[in-house]
């Protein structure tokens, strides 16, 4: 740190004399030494990029780029000439990567539920319709806020709960249907028409279901019950009840309420909720519940239940402190390979100014989440933001083959006080994590240098400095990315705020000093695109010595 100090002070003889009597000291890779040459000593900025350059065919940025967050790139699916799924929220989608298919069901246009079944070939890109109304076919009603899941090995997917407004909740008892659809033979089964009374949950919605292949045995928890109105009674419906965590053994057609272990210390863990997601991970065996919200309050927190000792722990809570996603009907998908939870939503709150796409990524092996920047594209002809719009009720499905997560349709996600907008939807959207490569991390670099030689071109040539920022910076800026394109539409300022300085700087005689400072800046800002062990300390002496 002494060394890293005297010289970015340009004490060039206390730096020499130290490195003298400390030769097993080595300040930075000899690779560094050359760029903080070209950069700080001689403001050799070409020199500098071509370093650069070098860096990235050397492999030296190759644990950064390894470092940087993946960013999720959208791409619309442009319907085809068939027919295609109309507008719709609280739909369900399920994909079978195996066969490369997803499957979409029922939903809510806006004016009545849906019970059209839907197939979309990944291979072919086409829609196919299964079925206009599957209750006609011995399947289940028309509904919305369902749940559905797909077990892939036995070609057949699950459906169960629904949403009943007020008029449809009489003095009758509710009940809760559960079906089967056979792939292969393309028919439906009703599995039961009230598991409530097979000891299975009640009429619910907003609930989230998972599978456990191994095991046979799909996991339902959390959601709404949907209450019954007493015969004549005029009351509103009581919407607080909340479901527990249900287990249905899918080879012997039974089911089971699971309670925590009793006398856990984290038997609490568990608690009621709604608008959350759930993920299985068959490897760890852990079911993990995130978020969600109860009654009017959200639950901010990160359940693991461990399906075979049938334990819960809390993972996480932004009681302790935890970053982590709070919303509302978030999604979650899982990639084993990477070992990566992602949870996706573009809805915070009914009033919330902060409507944007939201991806978060969870690291199973270390624990933490963190957010994924976020990167416009454009269209082919840059007109407009390629982006889906942020939204809620949708859904989105993943494919752990191509890596690619597909989104259909949802409720937009605009402010209470606007009617007068079509809030359901029925865009399609695949996006993809894009690692970012050496050349872009040797791209913000080049920015960063470039960045340099226009502010000292401002003090000394004003008018070179606009053509520069217009030829050589404007072509290291990443144009779909805001905070980027932000910056450099501020750079001009410079021209102004530099020249000021230049007359202040040229009346104390500190100009010299002024630019050594900025170009250490400037190495520092370089040295974090360099792995740890290559760069000098990244702490500085003097703050640790102030306080």
């Amino acid at each position: 740190m002494c060394l890293k100090m005297f010289r970015d002070m340009g004490l060039d003889e206390c730096f020499e004399t130290l490195q003298k009597n400390v030769p097993a000291v080595s300040l930075e890779h000899p690779f560094l030494t050359d760029l903080y040459d070209a950069v700080v000593k001689r403001g050799a900025f070409e020199e500098a990029e071509i370093l650069i350059d070098k860096a990235a065919q050397n492999d030296f940025l190759k644990s950064i780029t390894a470092e940087q967050k993946a960013v999720p790139v959208w791409t619309e699916i442009l319907p085809g000439s068939g027919a295609s799924p109309g507008m719709r929220g609280g739909h369900q989608m399920v994909l079978d990567s195996a066969a490369q298919m997803i499957y979409l069901y029922g939903g809510w246009d806006g004016a009545r539920d849906l019970s059209d079944f839907w197939q979309y070939d990944l291979l072919r890109k086409k829609w196919i319709l299964i079925s206009t109304d599957t209750e006609q076919e011995d399947g289940p009603s028309a509904r919305s806020c369902h749940k559905m899941v797909i077990d892939s090995d036995n070609q057949t997917i699950f459906v169960i709960g629904r949403f009943l407004d007020g008029p449809a909740r009489t003095g009758e008892p509710l009940k809760n249907d559960f079906f089967m659809y056979d792939i292969l033979r393309k028919r439906w089964t009703q599995l039961s028409s009230d598991t409530f009374a097979e000891g299975g949950p009640k009429v619910l919605y907003d609930h989230q279901v998972a599978l456990d292949v191994l095991k046979r045995t799909i996991y339902v928890f959390g959601g709404r019950v949907a209450q019954g109105k007493p015969p004549g009674s005029t009351a509103a419906v009581d919407n607080a009840a909340t479901s527990g965590l249900y287990a249905y053994h899918i080879p012997t057609s039974t089911w089971r309420r699971i309670e925590p272990a009793s006398g856990s210390p984290d038997s609490t863990a568990l608690k009621p909720r709604m608008g959350h997601c759930i993920i299985f991970h068959p490897v760890k065996r852990l079911l993990y519940i995130v978020g969600g919200k109860y009654d009017k309050d959200p639950v901010k927190d990160m359940v693991a239940f461990h399906v075979d000792k049938e334990t819960s722990h809390i993972v996480g809570s932004t009681a302790s402190g935890d970053t982590m996603p709070i919303g509302l009907t978030q999604r979650a998908t899982l990639d084993l390979d990477r070992d990566e939870i992602y949870v996706y939503f573009g809805f915070k709150s009914a009033d919330s100014e902060n409507r944007q796409n939201t991806l978060w990524t969870f690291d199973v092996a270390t624990s933490k989440w963190s957010i994924c920047p976020t990167k416009k594209t454009t269209t082919v002809d840059g007109s407009q933001p390629t982006e889906p719009s942020p939204r809620y009720a949708h859904q989105i499905v993943y494919d752990p083959t191509s890596k690619l997560h597909y989104l259909f349709g949802g409720s937009l996600s605009v402010p209470s006080s606007i009617t007068s907008v079509k809030t359901r939807l029925d865009d399609f959207w695949q996006m993809e994590l894009v690692q970012r490569q050496a050349a872009d991390i040797a791209r913000q670099a080049k920015y960063v240098i470039r960045k340099q030689k226009f502010r000292e071109l401002c003090l000394e040539d004003p008018v070179t400095a606009v053509q520069y920022l217009q030829r050589d910076v404007s072509e290291t800026i990443d144009s779909t990315d805001d905070v980027e394109m932000n910056e450099f539409h501020d750079l001009p300022t410079l021209l102004f705020s530099d020249t000021q300085a230049k007359t202040v700087e040229e009346q104390s005689g500190s100009r010299a000093l002024t630019t050594q400072q900025s170009r250490v800046d400037v190495f520092s800002k370089l040295c974090n695109f360099f792995p740890e062990e290559m760069a000098p300390p990244r702490a500085n002496l003097i703050d640790l010595v102030l306080p």
